[in-house]
């Protein structure tokens, strides 16, 4: 992942002047790189981890892929308060049910 073609990109598509919206680049481009670098945890471990515990041993899932999809939704978030997340296919057209009067015979 290219960290400044990224940050170069999204600068382009919001207002430059706007210390909040700079703001908003930085911090989208920090958890970029934290959910990339979780993937090395992933890889490393696995999907599923062991824990010990004194004479206890039990098997829970990696703790990297619960923190990989938090940062994704405050992504996604991030992403719809910068306007650069597309809509949903048809949210725009609010006249269009994505139905015809054929469908009900």
């Amino acid at each position: 992942m290219n960290q400044a073609g990224l940050k170069r990109e999204l600068l382009k598509k919001v207002n430059q002047k706007s210390e909040v919206d700079i703001e908003k680049v930085e911090r989208y481009c920090n958890l970029i790189k934290y959910f990339y670098q979780l993937d090395k945890f992933i890889k490393k471990d696995g999907l599923m981890v062991t824990v010990k515990n004194g004479a206890q041993e039990f098997t829970k899932a990696n703790p990297a892929i619960a923190e990989k999809s938090r940062i994704n939704a405050q992504l996604i978030n991030l992403s719809k308060d910068l306007g650069i997340s597309a809509p949903p296919p048809g949210a725009g057209d609010k006249n269009k049910t994505g139905y015809s009067p054929g469908d009900l015979t």
